[in-house]
């Protein structure tokens, strides 16, 4: 009976051990890459941004958002598209999400030359395609960008002509592709030792931050925090604004700031990072009020 009560008692500390442990990894989203190059349009800086988040998952400790629940939420959120944003909408993105940093990139180089020769009617040509990426890291809570870094490489393949007759390629669509995956591997070598943090909050909001909206549609609302900051779905919150700040004249300190109380919300959904839900009173909402329990 002993040995079972101490199993079970190693067992419930080996869980409290190892759950703050789980929060220790940098948590980050790839959007969208653009693609500034010649060929492939937007597919190829989508598939750069696939090919990197694979390649993070697989080499490095990073905890990676889902790539598929990102763009919905873009869209839903009508955030533009994903392959061009700039560092603030980065941020915001990010702060919706709950990551903490938000990669952004774009596909430079990834296109073909041509190169041989030879004589008596024999030719040997080579054809060699490369590709460049450039990626940037963007802090969410700050929007700055604390990383950028590019990547390059080249695949090449020969072919030979007997008086006009034989081998000869004009788009090599794998090789292309090799080329890509090199420059992103590349990345991923550089990506891996950025010397990122990890605040164990991300960009959404904790029980210490306060609960601001996020988004506001009708009678629709967004918050920045979700289950993680202690939200539960049912749960009815008083939205106020900020109003003026009572400052002491002789050091400039604030002594009390007062709000507004705009109306009450009820969640519906509750997520990890955001939570959504219904205005149930009031009228006059705003990005940035602030929601509490």
């Amino acid at each position: 009976m002993y040995r079972h009560v101490w199993g079970k008692l190693w067992l419930l500390a080996a869980v409290l051990i190892a759950a703050p442990l789980a929060w220790s990894a940098p948590r980050i989203a790839v959007m969208d890459f653009e693609n500034k190059s010649q060929h492939g349009g937007w597919q190829v800086g989508r598939g750069a941004a696939d090919m990197l988040t694979t390649e993070l998952v697989k080499g490095t400790d990073y905890d990676i958002f889902e790539r598929d629940r990102l763009n919905s939420i873009i869209q839903e959120q009508n955030l533009g598209s994903s392959g061009r944003v700039d560092p603030a909408t980065a941020a915001k993105i990010g702060k919706i999400i709950g990551v903490e940093y938000i990669v952004t990139g774009a596909v430079t180089e990834y296109g073909q030359s041509n190169a041989g020769g030879g004589g008596g009617g024999v030719h040997v040509g080579k054809k060699g395609y490369h590709a460049t990426v450039d990626v940037r890291i963007i802090d969410v809570n700050t929007s700055r960008i604390l990383f950028a870094d590019t990547g390059s490489a080249s695949k090449s393949s020969m072919n030979v002509r007997v008086f006009g007759f034989g081998g000869g390629e004009s788009w090599n669509e794998k090789s292309a592709t090799e080329a890509l995956r090199g420059a992103i591997d590349e990345l991923v070598g550089k990506l891996a030792s950025a010397d990122l943090k990890a605040s164990g909050s991300g960009g959404s909001a904790t029980s210490s931050e306060p609960v601001l909206l996020a988004d506001v549609t009708g009678k629709n609302v967004i918050l920045n925090a979700g289950s993680s900051a202690g939200l539960t779905s049912g749960q009815t919150l008083t939205v106020k604004r900020k109003g003026r700040e009572i400052k002491d004249p002789a050091t400039g300190a604030v002594l009390k700031v007062t709000y507004e109380t705009l109306g009450k919300i009820k969640l519906t959904n509750v997520e990890s990072a955001y939570a959504e839900g219904n205005v149930v009173s009031g009228s006059g909402f705003k990005v940035g009020d602030l929601a509490e329990p």
